[in-house]
């Protein structure tokens, strides 16, 4: 039987049936700014595929076969499930639900209250499957289907050790990639949500520099926010206009309870909805802010995706590694031990080594360090950076805008993984190199956005966090203003654990529960907006 595939307005058919695939055969291809280019209709091999630009999603029908990518952003959520004898294939969870039996998938339910997302190609709605970032699904007609990477994260033989050198490459790739998107967006509006640290004054000065003709930047918070002031120089130094959002939580509370809507549009079955720019959006869009088909331009960026970088000082054991990637993902809860009971967390775990040939026995992890450093960030951008975090770009569809990931272009993965692991295993490099190119533009320096703490000289923070430490304090420290941050955020992210009672709040918080994984409770339990979204059975 043909398959049922269904898509939204966005995707541009091919004119003429697929090569090689008979009058049946279709290609459909989606990308949210500028022109497709035409090869993709021929659905290109791996190696052209791992080369795109820009941000683009494929649904090809050949023969008796269907083939399904996505870009290494995950840029577009594609589901897949095999019901009644034919393949249903759907870019939304709306749209499969009306195709397929909507029933919880019980394991995925799991994953998502300690992580904020499902794993792999599963989803939170049993026997639905979703295409993974960077990679393509097969489809066959008798219900069977398999998936491959077309793109391997790996650094090359001969890496860049030179900070400048390095600064050379990844400066021009940048400049490559926002140029295009200029080009692409032609007159419309490019909205940058500017915090003041680095991705977004990067992004900014980027934009700036390549004469982008109508910008504007945004940020919010609560009254008083130390951020929005920074925000503010940032652009008033590089002339850009500048609009600020105040935060009222009781209000924003309110309007959370009937935004069924919104949660609707932006959680794609795969993660929790990333509700963080929804209000300021709110009223940029009710006051007129921007234009009506602005196109929106996060920060994400290929930068900054490892963690327990101390693995690359030791000597650790393949365990050690793979032990440290489970448990950093799975602690929304406050469970430390949380990853020992989700075994679909292990797997993922180990497809990602898989994939990138990560060493089995303990000779082979002697002097690993590019090795570690790779799994670390290729398991985190494929499972929360391109779930949850990229998943920003849902908020700006669900309010008719555009939007575009310019630090996330594969050009800037090519560009990044050409860096030696002194150069990009921690953010220092790229502070160092966003902090002369926005001098370079603005003739000035102003400090980057930073917490409190930070301000404290090295020396003096060292020894205070070492009394701390020594007299037992500084966890109990650390967890009773991290509560006081939480209930009351500059973000005014409490006004989202609003459904919960705030003595609960407290408790969980009380056991190291992030703000994310309150939510997460809330979401699952149905509870977070008047009528619950996933599938309560």
């Amino acid at each position: 039987m043909l398959p049922t595939i269904s898509l939204d307005a966005s995707w541009r058919r091919s004119s003429a049936p697929t090569a090689g695939g008979g009058a049946g055969s279709r290609t459909w291809a989606w990308s949210p700014v500028g022109d497709l280019p035409a090869s993709l209709f021929s659905f290109p091999s791996d190696p052209d595929l791992a080369r795109l630009p820009g941000q683009w999603a494929l649904v090809s029908r050949v023969g008796d076969q269907v083939r399904l990518a996505v870009d290494p952003m995950r840029s577009r959520v594609l589901l897949f499930a095999f019901h009644d004898g034919r393949w249903v294939v759907a870019d939304s969870p709306d749209a499969m639900r009306a195709l397929v039996p909507w029933r919880l998938d019980r394991a995925g339910a799991v994953q998502l209250r300690h992580l904020g997302f499902s794993l792999g190609a599963r989803t939170l709605v049993e026997g639905v499957r979703s295409v993974q970032a960077a990679h393509t699904i097969v489809l066959r007609d008798d219900g069977s289907w398999d998936q491959r990477p077309y793109m391997r994260y790996r650094r090359g033989p001969d890496l860049v050790e030179d900070p400048d050198e390095f600064a050379g490459i990844f400066g021009g790739a940048l400049r490559r990639c926002v140029s295009r998107l200029v080009v692409a967006a032609g007159r419309r509006q490019l909205v940058v949500p500017l915090s003041g640290g680095l991705d977004s004054r990067l992004l900014a000065t980027a934009l700036v520099e390549a004469g982008a003709p109508r910008l504007a930047a945004f940020s919010y918070g609560v009254p008083g926010c130390g951020e929005e002031a920074v925000a503010r120089g940032v652009a008033d130094s590089l002339g850009i206009p500048f609009t600020a959002v105040r935060l009222d939580p009781d209000r924003m509370a309110r309007r959370w309870r009937g935004a069924d809507g919104f949660r609707r549009a932006t959680w794609g079955a795969t993660s929790l909805p990333h509700v963080q720019d929804w209000y300021a959006l709110l009223q940029m869009r009710r006051h007129a802010l921007v234009d009506t088909d602005a196109v929106f331009l996060p920060g994400h960026t290929i930068v900054g995706n490892m963690h327990d970088e101390h693995l690359l000082e030791s000597r650790p054991s393949r365990e050690d590694v793979l032990t440290a990637i489970a448990r950093h993902h799975s602690l929304l809860q406050g469970d430390h031990k949380a990853w020992r009971h989700l075994p679909l967390l292990r797997r993922a775990v180990l497809q990602g080594a898989e994939e990138l040939s990560f060493p089995t026995g303990q000779d082979e992890m002697n002097g690993s360090g590019r090795a570690i450093q790779e799994l670390l960030e290729w398991v985190n951008l494929q499972e929360r950076q391109s779930k949850y975090i990229n998943g920003s770009f849902k908020a700006y569809e669900a309010f008719g805008y555009g939007w575009a990931l310019p630090m996330l272009d594969t050009e800037m993965w090519g560009a990044w993984l050409r860096g030696s692991e002194e150069l990009t295993a921690t953010r220092d490099w790229y502070a160092q190199f966003t902090a002369e190119a926005f001098a370079e533009a603005t003739g000035t320096a102003s400090r980057l956005f930073e917490a409190p703490a930070e301000r404290i000289p090295a020396g003096a923070r060292r020894l205070l966090m070492t009394a701390l430490t020594v007299t037992g304090t500084r966890t109990a420290m650390s967890r009773a203003v991290s509560m006081r941050t939480k209930l009351h955020h500059p973000m005014a992210f409490e006004a989202f654990n609003a459904p919960m009672p705030r003595s609960e709040q407290i408790l969980r918080m009380a056991r190291g529960a992030t703000s994310t994984g309150l939510w997460a409770q809330l979401f699952l339990d149905g509870t977070w907006g008047a009528e619950p979204v996933v599938p309560m059975s």
